[in-house]
C-alpha cells in the first residue's frame, strides 16, 4: 500500500512498478491520466524517478547509457500513471534494437489515448544539442504538453545553472519555467511537485475547455 507524505504544504507521492513492455501493444490499457518520462540516454531518468517518489529503488539505474530498453509502467498514489520510456540518442545498440526503441517511443507518444503530457528530462550542461532539438520538433508536431526538467544541476555553479536554463527556455521556446533538478537535494523533489501540480492543473483545464 502506498502512503503519501506531506512536507510543509507540499504533497509528496509514492509509486509502484507495474510492468515492462518491449512493444507498445504489450502495455495494458489504462483510463487514468498518464505521464511519460522522456529524455536522452544517460540523462538520469531512472535516478529521477527513484528520487522524486522517494519510494526506494523502483527504477534500475546504471552509469552506462541505454540501460532502460523497455517502457516501464508505474502506478502513482495520486491516481495517475507514469511510463519511463527508453532514452533516445544512444548509438551503441544494434540497429534492430534501436529501431524497436524508436518504434516503441513513437507508437506510445502518438497512440496512447490517456497520455496527458511529457515530463522531458534534459541535461542542464548541454543546451541545444542535436538529439534534443530533433526530439523537440517531433514532440511539438504531436502537440503534446511538455514539462521540462533540467537534470544534474549540481554539476554547475549557480550562475551557470541560470545561464543554461535561460538558454534552454529560449532554444526550445518553453511556455513554462524550467525546473532545475538534482537527486542530491531533497528540495528538488518538493519544487518538482509544486510546479508539476500547477502545470497539470493548467493542462487539465485546457483539455476541459477544448
Amino acid at each position: 500500500m502506498m502512503n503519501d507524505k506531506t512536507h510543509g504544504k507540499v504533497k509528496l507521492y509514492k509509486a509502484q512498478f507495474v510492468t515492462s513492455a518491449a512493444h507498445f501493444s504489450d502495455l495494458p490499457p489504462l483510463t487514468e491520466d498518464e505521464y511519460a518520462v522522456f529524455g536522452r540516454s544517460n540523462v538520469g531518468k531512472s535516478s529521477f524517478i527513484n528520487h522524486v517518489f522517494s519510494s526506494g529503488v523502483i527504477a534500475r539505474t546504471s552509469q552506462k547509457p541505454g540501460k532502460t530498453t523497455l517502457a516501464n509502467l508505474y502506478k502513482v498514489s495520486d491516481g495517475s500513471a507514469w511510463v519511463d520510456l527508453p532514452g533516445y540518442g544512444y548509438a551503441r545498440a544494434s540497429i534492430r534494437e534501436m529501431e524497436r526503441w524508436s518504434r516503441l517511443i513513437g507508437e506510445y507518444c502518438s497512440g496512447r489515448e490517456n497520455l496527458a503530457g511529457i515530463i522531458w528530462l534534459l541535461d542542464i550542461r548541454h543546451p541545444g544539442i542535436a538529439a534534443d532539438k530533433e526530439a523537440a520538433s517531433w514532440l511539438y508536431e504531436l502537440k503534446l504538453p511538455v514539462f521540462p526538467v533540467l537534470t544534474k544541476s549540481d554539476k554547475l555553479s549557480r550562475n551557470n545553472q541560470l545561464k543554461n536554463a535561460a538558454q534552454f527556455k529560449k532554444i526550445f521556446n518553453f511556455k513554462t519555467d524550467t525546473l532545475l533538478y538534482t537527486v542530491t537535494d531533497h528540495s528538488s523533489r518538493e519544487r518538482f511537485w509544486q510546479m508539476f501540480e500547477l502545470w497539470r492543473q493548467e493542462n487539465s483545464s485546457q483539455r476541459n475547455r477544448g
